[in-house]
């Protein structure tokens, strides 16, 4: 009942207009926003208006985005959890500004948790995780992190990546595996880009690794068609482990698609393991609220159906108004504000424990 309570105050400094904000303000006084760095990860930070703390706090990772922790909508999120008493904290790890997730922004991501949880004005020691798109799938890694796993209080996970292996079939072959079929699936340029990038950032360092790599980086986000360039690779002069990587991307052969996986250096399957969530889905200990869409531009169903049924404390919540992170006007849009609103409060209640 608190944490319902508090909720339209946060939406209303979320909001931040003339009315609403003023309001907002009133009642919880003015959010004390500031930029630095948390576990040597660049953050915002988003105090409530009043008091010292220490505050319940809630750890936030932007989606993979030029953006980053600077976009519109997550400084939003951030002002609307402080002004509802949360320490709201959006940490930007490595890569996501580039359009990537690599084990390094893993690495980041429990770094940048586990220093909030010993900072004074942080309450009970425990945080609540929330991550949109990739920081999803940053926030359910780090919440399965075993010295982590106790002290997570929630995860809100908005239309993450689960298995990054299963992506890499689709953005090559155009299908997914659910069981012993392979089933059609259309993703979007930008998601095929973002997945090669990952996949070459996990490469060893080496030259071919920095070239492929500024190759993809020259890419325009939503270019079309943006794994001709590494099909049309002149592959002779690389390395064994950049050769197998550019032969996935390049195959789009759906019945060869397991023969040039398994080609690839163990220690790559490995990173890629690093990546996926749904390989440490049954570690996380902490309640996970999994929102995504029916028909999501980007990530097929499955993905989300497979991780919940791995992860015991998931409840999957499949919104009709998502495209992937943004929700569009519809006949089911108002039903789906009112069940998200029972995962704000959830998130709320549970950032108290």
């Amino acid at each position: 009942m608190r944490a319902q309570a508090r909720l339209p105050l946060g939406l209303a400094a979320a909001h931040d207009g003339r009315v609403l904000g003023s309001v907002a303000r009133m009642l919880a006084g003015k959010v004390r926003e500031e930029d630095g760095a948390v576990g040597g990860v660049p953050a915002s930070l988003f105090r409530p208006g009043r008091g010292r703390g220490p505050w319940p706090a809630v750890v936030l990772f932007p989606g993979i985005t030029r953006r980053g922790r600077a976009h519109p909508a997550l400084r939003a999120i951030g002002r609307g959890l402080a002004a509802a008493g949360r320490l709201a904290i959006v940490a930007e790890p490595e890569g996501l500004a580039l359009g990537e997730l690599t084990p390094t922004s893993v690495r980041q991501a429990r770094a940048a948790v586990e220093a909030a949880l010993t900072r004074p004005d942080v309450a009970h020691r425990h945080a609540a995780l929330v991550g949109v798109s990739g920081g999803g799938t940053l926030a359910l890694l780090t919440a399965a992190d075993p010295d982590l796993a106790e002290r997570v209080s929630i995860v809100l996970a908005l239309a993450p990546l689960n298995n990054v292996s299963e992506a890499i079939r689709v953005i090559t072959t155009g299908v997914y595996r659910d069981g012993d079929r392979l089933v059609p699936f259309a993703s979007g340029d930008f998601f095929r880009l973002v997945i090669a990038k990952s996949v070459v950032a996990c490469l060893p360092q080496a030259d071919d690794r920095t070239a492929l790599r500024s190759r993809l980086q020259s890419l325009d986000d939503y270019a079309p068609e943006p794994l001709t360039c590494l099909r049309e690779w002149p592959r002779d002069g690389l390395g064994p482990p950049a050769r197998a990587v550019v032969a996935l991307l390049a195959n789009n052969d759906p019945q060869r698609f397991d023969e040039f996986y398994t080609a690839l250096p163990e220690e790559l399957r490995a990173a890629v393991g690093l990546l996926s969530p749904i390989t440490v889905a049954a570690q996380i200990t902490a309640p996970v609220e999994l929102v995504v869409a029916r028909a999501d531009k980007y990530i097929a169903l499955a993905d989300a159906l497979s991780f919940s049924a791995m992860c015991p404390t998931a409840r999957l919540t499949i919104l009709e108004s998502l495209t992937h992170v943004v929700p569009t006007i519809s006949p089911s849009a108002a039903r789906d504000l009112a069940r998200f609103d029972g995962i704000l409060v959830r998130l709320l209640a549970a950032s108290y424990s």
